[in-house]
């Protein structure tokens, strides 16, 4: 007979349903630094990686928002981060990271992460979360040094990559830079538009990072340009049908 608890839980899933239920942990428990840690510790050196990767994203949100003179997630985390040689292991550690340093604005977080972003022989996946998780810690800072590791990569992308479903992640990793700052986006906007190659996707990045930057704000104008914009693209289906 199997024994209850929090083991048999987690083992009980298979694939992504493991990493979703180690990652509980840390909602679980979350806040409670010394109880939540020793619950987790013991996910982290497990064989299957999808444990390993939650464990990662439950260290995050156990310390959101969190500040101690420990500073345990960035004390594990980044030395994980190094070490690390599996995507999903980076993925689950760069979530963890922007979780539980969302809106700090870290310079040490921006060296630790924007090399991955650069860095060309990282997979379009890897480059996209490390991205948003930029974003997430420098959230409406509007950084110039995160904006630009950001822009960098995008201004290299090939179009065949851009039509990568993923690409989408950078264009919102570069809005929470400005989210609710409204006009002060319209510089790095300028930039995207005269930079980035790719008429379709340079529009698509402009207009994420242009209502990022009005969130919240209830400009009656730009409500009245998204509308427009989504008339605009059901008028073009209907005709498209005929």
């Amino acid at each position: 007979m199997k024994k209850e608890g929090t083991d048999d839980w987690v083992f009980n899933n298979k694939d992504e349903g493991q990493l979703a239920a180690a990652a509980s942990l840390g909602l679980l428990q979350i806040w409670d630094i010394d109880m939540g840690l020793e619950s987790i510790d013991k996910y982290m050196e497990r064989a299957e990686d999808n444990i390993q990767a939650g464990s990662y994203l439950a260290l995050g949100i156990l310390n959101s928002g969190i500040k101690n003179d420990a500073d345990a997630a960035y004390a594990i985390l980044a030395d994980k981060l190094e070490s690390a040689t599996k995507q999903s292991h980076k993925i689950g550690i760069l979530m963890g990271l922007s979780i539980a340093y969302a809106g700090s604005a870290r310079a040490d977080l921006l060296d630790l992460i924007s090399p991955i972003i650069v860095d060309s022989d990282n997979s379009i996946e890897l480059q996209a979360i490390a991205s948003l998780s930029i974003g997430m810690i420098f959230c409406g800072s509007c950084d110039q040094d995160a904006a630009e590791s950001i822009t960098q990569i995008l201004l290299e992308k090939q179009e065949k990559d851009l039509e990568h479903s993923f690409t989408r992640i950078f264009a919102l990793g570069l809005g929470l830079l400005f989210l609710g700052q409204q006009a002060l986006v319209e510089t790095s906007i300028e930039v995207i538009k005269s930079m980035l190659p790719h008429k379709n996707m340079a529009e698509f990045v402009s207009l994420v990072m242009e209502t990022c930057a009005d969130a919240g704000s209830g400009n009656v104008l730009m409500i009245q340009k998204l509308l427009h914009l989504c008339a605009e693209h059901k008028e073009d289906e209907k005709e498209s049908t005929h």
